[in-house]
């Protein structure tokens, strides 16, 4: 109920002499009244509440509304009750405010709405009201332009909160713009929001002096998700802004029929400079969870040139059929301006080897390896046939060694005939390293760098976030990504390693030359030359062969080419082609020869410190670096405000100009941004509807109970951790499951008579840990 009354009624002042205005200036104890107006919510501070009578609270007379609410507040504050705003008396003329009543929040009765309490399956909450008549109302003075009180009424009947509890009172609890503006900082930097909350109780002195509850912070944010657009709208503003820092940004999406949002892909500038460089081989995997839609998320990654995970993009999709992978794939390489990857590595799902097929057709496409070892185990159910699948998979054999091997392994465990075990024979050439030897694939040969990116992205982004929110948090994730490799890099420039082998003008070229990590990598193929030796060489018309075996070991013979005119080399293992760096054989060769310093042609650039040369001022332009302008502002104006607290609070007079000067300067900049706001949210851009909630991995595919089944035996209601040969298993895939940070660490290996001992995963994996 609002009530209306007559301006006139309350103009008590109007058209009144300077003699008599002079007189109104004083109260009946003679006090100056401009002692007792509270101009703004900062001069409440001033006023002692403490043993505050309700005849000395009536003399005080207010600017604005506010600062009416905001004085009863704090006299319920120290009384120990909680207020609300209740009725209004407004001018029929123009109908703005002439009264207001403020009342303790227990004012009234709850309303009954018929509703049967009885069958809730939620708790009801319990009733606070109970007719509370302390209430306070105040008027507007027109002449003075100030509000003065005319009812205050004190008498509860109710218990009142202690001091020590009434900041938990309902109006007492309040997040102030500066504190909304910290907790999202902090959220923004991955801090979660007990964490922000325990920051604010430390810089409080405690958490009785937290003005808020935690539950306060959470209502905080879901309100500023209310406020906010669709998500899908919030998305694309992100998006477009991202473009505007960064103009080689791209991101492109698809909508359905229905105009609900269901595939996005984006990448920025130095993601697409990356794969120029070092795009000839990529993984990508698919992984749940990543945001409140379940839509699984698509990295699309390789390595560069200090062995590192790098990511060339990224992707959020609705499903993960043959047709989503095509669309992904093509848009991946409109953005790369038609280039596309010679080597891909999956983890043999159908409709990502569909898509490869038709949209990379020239690709070399690579099984993970420890996935195919998990299919073993699965499929046949027998660790012996396991390792012997593993050796297979692994072992440096010619191609007649190899189908040798393969026949007496099916024989001997009668499986043949297995559907499995025919598939699989059949797609040879895209895991077995006898038909891959001389494709590049930069040493990987497992998605487990995918796996390890999945884990880590984990840490920065959670389940419920939005696809907005998902967003800022994975580019937090890339920027530490990148940092680790502007770590490499100044390692790599900084000081020179100290030689360690006896041919040291060789050692000493390779790390003049290779990054600090594929320097390592070399080194230790110096130190292996000696277990080969050269027993025998011929002359052609062009080159000389070389025949290396192993010291003490002549059942195996390699054949190295060597062309004295370009100073090539070739070796019939072919593992330069495979990794890009001079296997032992040619190393042996070279110190046979007496070459000192390594010849052009067994350098591969990208394992260089020269790999990004011609891209590194595109990465130093603004363009690609990002607009940090705001945050730099940010932290140049807390440095410059630091102690200034502790300056202008040792006395009361600067304290108060300080004071003035803020919430006059403050106020003046919000009410300027917020104009802009506004502005700026009426020019909407594209409406689409909001994002669908992923279901299920194919589209169609229904959802079907989950048994637990083991990994290892295949066995049902039970799993790996428990399974009853998990010991003898355990002895045989010991590193075999699960890859670390930065490399495809194959480490349980067989003799090396059966595993190529020059893989690249394993080299990577004893050189871990350098400099770091």
């Amino acid at each position: 109920m609002v009530d209306s009354i007559e301006e006139s009624s309350h103009n008590q002042i109007g058209n009144v002499s300077a003699e008599e205005m002079d007189e109104l200036l004083v109260d009946s104890d003679g006090n100056d009244v401009e002692n007792l107006l509270l101009n703004s919510t900062g001069s409440i501070g001033r006023v002692n509440f403490i043993g505050l009578s309700v005849d000395a609270a009536k003399k005080y007379v207010f600017s604005d509304l506010d600062v009416a609410y905001a004085f009863y507040n704090a006299f319920g504050r120290v009384n120990g009750f909680s207020i609300r705003k209740f009725k209004v008396g407004r001018s029929e003329i123009d109908k703005r405010i002439l009264w207001q009543t403020f009342v303790c929040s227990r004012q009234g009765y709850r309303i009954f709405r018929g509703v049967d309490e009885t069958n809730r399956k939620r708790a009801p909450k319990p009733e606070t009201r109970c007719g509370c008549v302390a209430q306070i109302r105040v008027h507007i003075d027109v002449g003075r332009d100030w509000w003065y009180t005319t009812l205050f009424q004190n008498e509860h009947n109710h218990e009142l909160v202690p001091p020590t509890l009434s900041r938990l009172l309902r109006s007492q609890r309040r997040m102030t713009d500066q504190e909304i503006q910290r907790m999202n900082d902090m959220r923004d930097a991955g801090i979660s929001t007990t964490q922000i909350y325990m920051q604010f109780s430390e810089q409080s002195g405690g958490f009785e002096n937290v003005r808020f509850r935690r539950k306060d912070m959470y209502n905080q944010i879901e309100k500023q998700r209310q406020l906010m657009e669709s998500d899908v709208t919030e998305t694309l503003k992100y998006l477009k802004k991202r473009k505007k820092l960064d103009p080689k940004f791209y991101w492109s999406y698809e909508v359905d029929n229905n105009g609900v949002f269901r595939h996005l892909i984006w990448m920025d500038g130095k993601s697409r400079v990356d794969f120029e460089v070092f795009g000839d081989v990529m993984a990508f995997d698919a992984t749940y969870k990543k945001n409140k839609y379940k839509f699984p998320l698509v990295v699309f990654s390789g390595v560069n040139h200090h062995l590192q995970t790098i990511v060339f993009g990224s992707a959020i999709v609705a499903d993960e059929g043959e047709g989503t992978y095509i669309w992904l794939l093509q848009r991946f390489v409109e953005a790369m301006n038609g280039k596309r990857p010679n080597a891909v590595i999956t983890d043999g799902a159908k409709a990502m080897k569909l898509a490869i097929e038709k949209v990379f057709p020239d690709a070399h496409h690579r099984l993970c390896g420890w996935h195919l070892l998990r299919n073993a185990t699965s499929n046949v159910s027998n660790p012996k046939f396991t390792q012997q699948f593993r050796k297979c998979m692994l072992g440096d054999y010619e191609i007649d060694e190899f189908e040798e091997r393969w026949a007496s392994m099916v024989n001997s465990f009668g499986v043949k005939n297995m559907e499995w075990v025919e598939t699989t024979y059949g797609i040879k050439d895209m895991w077995a390293t006898a038909h891959m030897r001389g494709k590049f694939f930069a040493g990987l040969r497992t998605t487990s760098r995918c796996e390890a990116l999945h884990s880590q992205v984990a840490r920065f982004v959670k389940s419920g976030y939005s696809i907005k929110e998902f967003l800022h948090h994975f580019r937090r994730w890339m920027g530490l990504l990148r940092n680790n490799k502007a770590e490499a890099d100044y390692y790599t420039s900084y000081g020179f390693p100290i030689m360690q082998t006896q041919v040291q003008a060789l050692e000493r070229s390779g790390a003049s030359v290779y990054t600090r990590e594929v320097f390592y990598l070399f080194r230790s193929l110096l130190l292996k030359a000696s277990s080969v030796i050269i027993v025998d060489w011929r002359e052609t018309l062009c080159s000389v062969n070389y025949d290396v075996r192993k010291y003490c070991e002549l059942t195996r013979k390699w054949v190295v080419s060597y062309w004295p005119g370009s100073s090539e080399f070739r070796c019939s293992c072919q593992r330069m082609e495979s990794f890009g760096i001079p296997c032992v054989h040619i190393i042996r060769l070279l110190i046979y020869l007496q070459i000192t310093e390594l010849p052009e042609s067994l350098i591969l650039k990208r394992w260089t410190m020269k790999a990004k040369e011609a891209h590194i001022r595109l990465e130093q332009q603004g363009s690609l670096v990002g607009d940090g302008s705001y945050e730099s502002r940010i932290a140049a104006m807390n440095d410059e405000l630091e102690g200034l607290p502790f300056a202008a609070c040792g006395d009361l007079s600067d304290f108060k100009d300080v004071m003035e000067w803020v919430r006059n300067k403050k106020a003046e900049l919000f009410a300027k941004h917020k104009k802009n706001r506004e502005g700026s949210s009426k020019s909407a851009g594209e409406k689409f509807k909001t994002w669908t909630v992923a279901t299920s991995k194919e589209p169609g595919d229904k959802k079907k109970k989950r048994r637990i089944r083991c990994s290892r035996c295949n066995g049902i209601g039970h799993n790996r951790r428990n399974c009853r040969r998990g010991d003898e298993h355990n002895q045989m895939e010991s590193g075999d499951e699960g890859g670390s940070e930065d490399d495809d660490d194959w480490s349980s290996q067989t003799s090396e008579e059966e595993i190529d001992e020059m893989d690249f995963d394993v080299t990577i994996a004893n050189q871990k840990g350098k400099y770091h």
